[in-house]
């Protein structure tokens, strides 16, 4: 039998052997005719959307632990505030869970339709006091695999049969932050409720549409991309200051998390981006890597 540790870097070797532990310590999920397994390190949480046939909805997305290289996976939809509380996880834990292809409109590869009813809740990685470099060793070689050039080609090529997300460095030149029109201080004008009929607070749309102009640091083509973000986080946090400090306070604030202190640099800033399964060549920014410093790159072992 192959030992995956043979030859490795002791780099590597910790790598394998965090994947290991992680991979123990998450409860087991019973099996299911037509349903798939996987184990997942969650990296992305958007802001909530309300769709008429998913109702309230987060797109989620990851790592996957168990194949022998770490690949992405996309878990919509996701009824985040439906879920109960104890299996409401944090960006960065690991989930077990049945899921299937979702297929039909969605035909990206790394998209899944999730049985949350399986779901287990795993271990915490945490920021390793900042250099985030458990992280990163999980992520293993999609850190800065590709580019938003690229994936835009790929798509305008094959649509949604290409990559649809990715990891990518980019060399950010500013942060836009407007007023979104559609947002409503308390939700929309109707009693919202889940699907037991149970009345909850009502979703708020995002108070600001934030969005970075930047270019790919590894396309030297690149001709710049302006992109919203829908981490969220984002959306929380401007929700959370405008309560409390007002919009322009609120405005300033958001910019100086979401520009200079996630962007500054000092950091070894990653954007995650992932596209619309209706628009594949239009992308977003799901969320930020933003680790101080350079995070040494590890590559994945074969299992």
């Amino acid at each position: 039998m192959h030992d995956p540790t043979v030859g490795a870097t002791p780099a590597t070797t910790a790598a394998y052997d965090r994947r290991t532990a992680l991979l123990a310590d998450t409860p087991s999920v019973m099996s299911r005719p037509g349903w798939e397994t996987i184990t997942v390190l969650v990296a992305v949480k958007a802001y909530p959307v309300i769709g008429s046939r998913t109702g309230e909805s987060v797109c989620v997305a990851g790592t996957r632990l168990d194949e022998p290289v770490p690949e992405w996976v996309r878990l919509f939809p996701v009824g985040f505030r439906e879920l109960p509380r104890a299996r409401q996880f944090r960006k960065y834990d690991v989930i077990r869970l049945r899921a299937r292809r979702q297929g039909g409109n969605d035909r990206r590869p790394e998209t899944f339709r999730p049985d949350l009813d399986s779901l287990e809740l795993g271990p915490h990685v945490d920021t390793d006091g900042g250099t985030w470099q458990s992280r990163a060793e999980l992520l293993g070689g999609l850190r800065g695999a590709t580019t938003t050039c690229e994936l835009a080609r790929r798509a305008r090529a094959a649509g949604q049969d290409a990559p649809s997300l990715g990891l990518v460095r980019p060399r950010v030149h500013d942060l836009v932050i407007r007023d979104n029109p559609e947002y409503r201080p308390g939700g929309a004008p109707r009693v919202d409720a889940d699907l037991f009929g149970e009345e909850r607070e009502v979703l708020e749309k995002t108070p600001f549409v934030a969005t970075y102009h930047y270019i790919c640091a590894d396309d030297p083509d690149c001709r710049g991309h302006r992109q919203s973000v829908v981490d969220r986080e984002s959306g929380q946090l401007a929700r959370s200051n405008i309560a409390s400090m007002g919009r322009e306070a609120a405005r300033e604030a958001h910019r100086r998390r979401f520009l200079d202190e996630m962007c500054a640099p000092g950091r070894d800033t990653h954007f995650y981006v992932g596209n619309q399964h209706q628009h594949p060549a239009s992308f977003l920014v799901l969320g930020l890597f933003w680790p101080r410093g350079h995070v040494q790159p590890t590559f994945a072992l074969d299992v």
